[in-house]
């Protein structure tokens, strides 16, 4: 018995020992300046040993570190983080009788965990995109193959109240092979006005849903939905704002193009379209688009044979001019820019890798770096 005492008084000693050896390291980081930029990585996954990677960049020494997995999840290719950085959102992209799965996390810094709070059903299968409400008293679901949008209330401890609004959405288009019913493939929120934008990818369509916020609990207005048409076989994937709202791009995954669109009076209205790769394509796989803060360049991730970014330069008076093709990892999926802009991270889902691109902020042109890090499967990046 007394050795017992011991063994755990060393046990007991290590651990704060090693809080001791963190909270100084974190320490001596701040004291020199080194910059540090976590990432929260969406993966799919093959083994329970896989799930959620928490990654590290340090832009000075140009490194990437993985610190750890939240393991043991289905396809945790989606998540989200609140403001306050205490709860995290996953979803399972999987297929069930009630969909797929939504779960919640809690994060401690100080001890830097993740203790899941919930799991809901999402009530559609395959969900594939999150987003907080702007209050963050609830999450948007949007479920791929179960065509569908749902929104659950969570609460400030980051429990799911399963209590969901759903919306259903029917219709096709024109590409069998893809569009034969609807899919639900981004939640965007409007940067000024209280709107949700749902890109359809299986129905050509962009809906515009407004929302209220009244004694602080969100409401999708599906009522008074505006429905958008996108040409036809376009499958629209993902849409971003520009900062004050009045343009939105959005990635055509089937026929690799953007559309660059207006936006007012609470509707889009398609002012240009933007070819990605050098033939239209049917069965596209354009994939990711995000804007630079400063609205001036657009980059674009673009799968199957061709496997590159695509940038464009966002002239005010004058033609958008795509400036860049470069390649990547086989099939990127989504990217993300590094906090000062000066570097972009790529997932790349068939390579099973990050890679980072150097950025020169005036020209918008990127650079491949030799760094990288090995990740299996990971397709979606939250900055943490």
């Amino acid at each position: 018995m007394k050795y017992s005492f011991i063994i755990i008084g060393l046990f007991t000693l290590s651990i704060s020992c090693k809080k001791t050896e963190e909270k100084k390291t974190e320490s001596l980081k701040e004291e020199i300046g080194i910059t540090e930029e976590k990432y929260l990585i969406g993966t799919y996954t093959d083994l329970l040993s896989q799930g959620i990677n928490l990654i590290s960049f340090f832009p000075d020494s140009q490194e990437l570190k993985l610190n750890q997995v939240i393991d043991s999840l289905q396809n945790p290719s989606f998540v989200i983080v609140n403001k306050e950085k205490t709860i995290v959102v996953a979803v399972g992209e999987i297929q069930g009788e009630r969909g797929g799965l939504l779960t919640s996390f809690w994060y401690t810094k100080e001890n830097n965990t993740f203790q899941k709070i919930s799991t809901v059903n999402t009530l559609g299968n395959d969900p594939c995109t999150l987003a907080f409400s702007p209050n963050e008293n609830a999450i948007l679901v949007g479920n791929y193959s179960g065509g569908n949008l749902s929104v659950f209330p969570i609460n400030e401890k980051g429990v799911i109240e399963n209590m969901p609004q759903l919306i259903q959405y029917e219709g096709n288009s024109i590409t069998k092979e893809r569009q034969e019913k609807s899919h639900v493939h981004c939640i965007a929120f409007h940067p000024k006005d209280s709107m949700v934008f749902v890109t359809d990818l299986g129905r050509d369509t962009i809906e515009i849903i407004p929302y209220t916020e009244e004694n602080d609990l969100f409401k999708l207005l599906s009522d008074n939905t505006t429905s958008v048409r996108v040409p036809d076989g376009s499958g629209p994937r993902h849409i971003v704002f520009s900062a004050n709202g009045d343009k939105a791009y959005t990635v055509f995954e089937l026929t690799n193009e953007v559309g660059v669109f207006d936006y007012k009076d609470n509707s889009l209205v398609l002012k240009e379209v933007l070819a990605l790769t050098k033939t239209k394509a049917k069965l596209g796989s354009a994939a990711e688009l995000k804007l630079s803060e400063d609205n001036a360049f657009l980059y674009v991730s673009v799968r199957g044979e061709d496997n590159q970014l695509v940038v464009f330069k966002l002239n005010n008076e004058t033609a958008i001019e795509k400036i860049q093709t470069i390649e990547t990892g086989l099939k990127p999926r989504n990217f993300i820019l590094s906090n000062k802009e000066d570097f972009l991270l790529v997932a790349n889902q068939e390579s099973n890798s990050i890679l980072v691109f150097a950025r020169d902020k005036n020209t918008g042109l990127l650079t491949q770096t030799s760094i990288e890090i090995s990740i299996n499967k990971p397709v979606y990046f939250c900055n943490f």
